[in-house]
């Protein structure tokens, strides 16, 4: 008798390498099989090949029904016996595909998006706006116009740019902010809001007595030309023999009014202007300020945006102009804003 740890052993062993004995069993029964073995092979042999051939089966049996079950391991869903089998790929995707169908926004989501305008003075008001139509949260519907303007029928109108709102003060607005004293040539830092963001730029004051101001400049960003009856900032990468992106500033001895008038109808003949005659700067005060809003007879853009600001000084006015191309008016044109706002004028 065979003890039964030493069976157990010679099973496992069997069980692990029965492909190579399998080959080896082949070869012993094809030996066995032929004319010259089967005389001198005595029947024991045999009997020993048979039983072994058999155990060799059992194992091999034994170790497929084993491999089976850990494939079916590897699967999410337990085998079940007894119970009608789904397809697994249906389940996992049905939740996705719900998810998809309660997330998903509809198109008319997708073609809405929210805005901030602002009152004349700075308060911000909260609009959703679709197809050029803006509502605010209490329904009033508001068109933008080619100027940049939010107007409706009853409302006041509401600025898409801040700094415009805030210059806007009501008509019986006195006085401008107090001017902090600097030196010409002085430089330091402060911060300005671009596109949603806080920036910190580098300014240099200068004071100009002939013309009668004195501002602040992006001294990083543009380079100044000083000439006698002039100043001029120049983008600093810019060609200043030709420039493209400027502000300009001069002295006018005629009247506000009438230099505003004049400008007005030069360049009416090519562009659709918006006008305010109470446009407040922070410390120069109230002025009269132009822009080309669109081109004579379109209702689209033009290729470049001037705003003229008209400031009146004394018997004459400083006439401000700054030029640059459409698509940076929200970038290049806001620092010019922002510099126009630190104008303040002085004696000649």
């Amino acid at each position: 008798m065979i003890p039964k740890d030493a069976a157990e052993l010679l099973f496992q062993v069997i069980s692990e390498c029965y492909e190579p004995l399998a080959f080896f069993l082949f070869g012993t029964i094809i030996c066995l099989a032929s004319n010259q073995c089967r005389t001198t092979m005595k029947k024991t042999v045999l009997i020993l090949i048979i039983i072994a051939a058999l155990v060799l089966s059992l194992a091999a049996c034994k170790s497929s029904s084993a491999a089976q079950p850990e494939e079916n391991a590897g699967t999410d869903a337990p085998l079940v016996t007894g119970a009608p089998q789904q397809s697994l790929e249906t389940d996992a995707e049905q939740p996705a595909a719900e998810a998809i169908e309660t997330t998903a926004p509809s198109e008319t989501e997708e073609d809405v998006y929210t805005m901030t305008a602002y009152r004349a003075g700075g308060e911000p008001v909260i609009l959703k706006g679709k197809d050029g139509v803006f509502t605010t949260e209490d329904g009033t519907v508001y068109d933008l116009g080619n100027d940049g303007m939010l107007r409706a029928e009853g409302f006041e109108d509401l600025y898409i740019n801040d700094l415009a709102a805030k210059a806007a003060a009501p008509e019986d607005a006195v006085g401008t902010a107090p001017v902090i004293a600097r030196q010409d040539g002085e430089r330091f830092e402060a911060v300005i809001v671009m596109e949603g963001m806080e920036e910190t730029v580098n300014y240099e004051h200068i004071r100009n007595e002939a013309l009668g101001f004195e501002m602040d400049y992006d001294c990083e960003s543009f380079s100044r030309s000083h000439e006698e009856d002039c100043e001029r900032f120049v983008l600093a990468w810019d060609d200043p023999a030709k420039p493209e992106y400027y502000l300009e500033l001069s002295y006018n001895p005629e009247s506000a009014e009438y230099v505003a008038g004049a400008i007005s109808e030069a360049l009416s003949a090519e562009y659709e202007l918006y006008r305010d005659d109470s446009y407040m700067l922070e410390h120069a005060g109230r002025c009269i300020y132009i822009s080309t809003a669109s081109v004579k007879g379109g209702d689209y853009l033009p290729e470049h945006l001037q705003t003229v600001y008209v400031i009146p000084a004394g018997d004459g006015c400083i006439v401000a102009t700054d030029h640059c191309a459409i698509e940076s008016a929200e970038g290049i044109g806001r620092r010019f804003t922002y510099m126009m706002h630190t104008l303040s004028l002085i004696e000649k």
